[in-house]
């Protein structure tokens, strides 16, 4: 059971617990019964921690109680001061219930009191964050996963809540890049080459298995199932082949990218279909129609629901530069740039096309961080990135 002991009455208990007093003059609730058996147990413990100290003068007039904390609550941390003039800065914050932080006095005579996750504390607003929060906050922690925006996370934790109220399984989708040829830069971080692709789950899907684990925990912590849609870079044949020092025919490169879908399903442990965008869109004609239609609303300055400006776009594109120097090189800036607006293009279609095709799902992306507002171009997309380390 917890006890709320508001802040002043919390101070003046812990005064008359250090001084030795009594604490009969104090305005103590008479409910519950057992309150005033729980002071004399907390002076109890506290007088027999004081003798352990011996004559030795205390840093600061709480430290027993924060040592107290400390012992009964694994999460609670604090810092003395420097000085004498300074205060003591604790974490007590992660036991913030309702939007208030509950009192020493509150922790120390309560049963228990859980502490908030990173997540929980993080997005405080979002509705349903006490019932996933602890459970994401783990998911974010174990699958190496950035912490996504507030928006994401509304959608994330709306999705999640939809497919457990209506008893379906939580689709995960990812659109995987080509295992395209890469090396290692002096610094021990993989930088693509584009000289070739091959089949197997490459530098992206490896980052894919590797949140499998923490995957599978997280849907027995939240009682749903999971599936996964695993999508490629079929599209990204063209690019490939722009670049004048890598050489893969159509049906080749295509022949990889599905093979290489295979090998990551085949290692996930929830159910895997491998999807094709060509086909969503009819077949390969219809996805270049669709894509041009985006490419030319994003020329024009139109950036559909993104909520991006001219400014924003131009410093995701910087943000990208190193990646497309690599993969265009030798090129005019504009060239580069239209080369960008091409694959933002790609996404606002991928988040379209996932839109149109699942009920409840989020996105679970082994790109670049930054690209991540174009997969809302048509609406919203919950969108949860694992943490890379390549260009």
């Amino acid at each position: 059971m917890f006890l709320n002991i508001d802040s002043r009455l919390s101070r003046d208990l812990l005064k008359c617990i250090n001084s030795g007093i009594p604490h009969d003059a104090l305005n103590v609730p008479k409910e519950p019964e057992f309150l005033s058996e729980k002071i004399e147990a907390l002076r109890d413990q506290y007088t027999a921690l004081r003798k352990s100290f011996g004559n030795r003068t205390l840093p600061v007039s709480n430290y027993l109680f924060y040592m107290m904390l400390k012992d009964k609550y694994s999460e609670f941390d604090f810092e003395l001061p420097l000085n004498s003039k300074a205060r003591v800065l604790t974490n007590i914050h992660v036991f913030k219930t309702k939007g208030r932080i509950p009192s020493i006095a509150s922790l120390l005579l309560s049963d228990e009191h859980a502490a908030k996750s990173a997540v929980e504390l993080k997005y405080t607003n979002v509705e349903q964050i006490e019932r996933y929060g602890p459970a994401l906050s783990q998911l974010l922690t174990d699958g190496g996963l950035m912490l996504p925006t507030q928006t994401s996370m509304e959608g994330v934790i709306a999705q999640i809540n939809s497919s457990k109220r209506l008893a379906r399984r939580l689709t995960i989708v990812s659109a995987i890049c080509p295992d395209y040829s890469y090396v290692m830069d002096a610094e021990g971080k993989p930088r693509y080459t584009f000289t070739h692709v091959g089949a197997k789950p490459g530098l992206a899907g490896e980052k894919l298995l590797k949140v499998d684990n923490a995957l599978s925990d997280f849907s027995n912590a939240v009682g749903i199932s999971l599936e996964h849609k695993l999508f490629g870079g079929e599209f990204e044949y063209i690019s490939f082949n722009r670049n004048a020092n890598s050489e893969s025919a159509r049906g080749e490169f295509l022949d990889k990218v599905y093979r290489q879908l295979l090998s990551i399903g085949n290692q996930l442990t929830a159910p895997a279909v491998i999807g094709s965008f060509f086909e969503l869109c009819g077949d390969e004609d219809g996805w270049h129609k669709r894509h041009q239609a985006i490419l030319q609303r994003l020329h024009s300055g139109d950036y559909g629901q993104t909520g991006l400006c001219h400014q924003q776009m131009e410093e995701i594109f910087e943000s990208r530069r190193p990646l497309y120097s690599k993969w265009f090189v030798g090129q005019s800036d504009e060239t580069i740039w239209n080369n960008f607006l091409s694959q933002a293009a790609e996404y606002a279609l991928m988040g379209g096309i996932f839109l149109e095709s699942y009920k409840d799902f989020v996105v679970l992306a082994v790109d670049h961080y930054k690209m991540e507002p174009f997969y809302s171009f048509f609406g919203p997309v919950a969108v949860l990135y694992v943490k890379t380390d390549y260009l």
